[in-house]
């Protein structure tokens, strides 16, 4: 009985792992295309289909963010912490330079474009 509970419990183990390495490889993760860069500013534009997602990532600068084609946000902190956010073209937000540490996925189904424009 104890190896038969045995290999019950490692059956779901191994059927829960692979889900979860499923679900981490379908998002893909993507880099913003540099825009502008110099002493002063650096502007990127970030163009996520629906299940591509950032890197983890730290804020050291003030940035701010303008949403020209919206979508659901996943925003996920470094704790593993997430929320999830409409974010609607036209928005712009202000975000300081914390050191907070993140990634930030679309949870949507329209492709998320924006552009973040670094304060140096």
């Amino acid at each position: 009985m104890k190896r038969f509970l045995a290999g019950v419990i490692m059956g779901l183990s191994v059927s829960a792992l692979t889900l979860l390495a499923q679900h981490l490889a379908s998002e893909k993760v993507v880099q913003p295309e540099l825009r502008v860069e110099n002493q002063k500013v650096k502007v990127a534009r970030w163009v996520l289909k629906p299940g591509e997602g950032t890197p983890l990532h730290t804020h050291t600068l003030d940035h701010i963010s303008v949403v020209i084609h919206g979508s659901t946000l996943r925003d996920v902190a470094a704790d593993g912490a997430a929320k999830e956010n409409v974010q609607k073209a036209g928005d712009a937000v202000f975000v300081p330079g914390t050191g907070r540490t993140h990634s930030f996925a679309n949870a949507g189904r329209e492709t998320l474009e924006s552009i973040s424009i670094e304060l140096k």
